[in-house]
């Protein structure tokens, strides 16, 4: 009786550490995977009157040009190199619809030259009742991807968000999480 009940125990402990040791195996594989994504992170600002969710870590600053326009900046840069910029900046002059137009395709032109670029697509989009425009760029650069960007006349503040990324629902995510409050 004690030769089988050895057996037995010696047979429980050899599947125990089988089972065991399987998920251990199995998880190492996993959580690397996850520690390389960047972490998503709802981000608010009240100055801006705006919520998106952003990866990575949120870097801001504020420029004053000559014109007294103060542009504001969020941007988050990955090691990947994955590129997320949200800016706004309060326009002070009075927009007709003529004024609506040029001023969101001057925005989109301004975007696709500073990112050195060449403009592939723009059409009309609205954020509720706010006119926008959504495009796409590609860098002269031929490594970097494809980038995708919006623009909103919201009253008299004009925002504008880019994501240039080798991932299309990254950058889905990102222009899809734009809300204002």
């Amino acid at each position: 009786m004690n030769f089988l009940h050895l057996f037995l125990v010696t047979a429980t402990l050899f599947v125990s550490v089988v089972k065991f040791a399987s998920p251990l195996q199995a998880e190492s594989a996993p959580r690397t995977a996850v520690l390389a994504q960047p972490d998503w992170q709802p981000f608010c600002s009240a100055e801006g009157l705006f919520a998106i969710d952003i990866p990575g870590t949120t870097k801001i600053n504020a420029e004053t040009f000559s014109n007294q326009i103060i542009v504001h900046t969020y941007r988050s840069i990955l090691k990947n190199e994955e590129t997320y910029l949200l800016q706004y900046f309060d326009l002070d002059l009075a927009l007709t619809n003529n004024n609506i137009k040029i001023t969101l395709n001057n925005a989109v032109d301004l975007f696709v030259v500073a990112s050195n670029a060449k403009l592939l697509q723009v059409r009309d989009i609205s954020l509720g009742s706010y006119p926008g425009k959504e495009f796409e760029f590609q860098s002269l650069s031929p490594s970097t991807p494809v980038g995708v960007g919006q623009v909103f006349l919201v009253d008299r503040r004009l925002y504008g968000l880019v994501a240039i990324t080798p991932k299309p629902e990254n950058a889905q995510k990102f222009l899809a999480s734009f809300r204002l409050f």
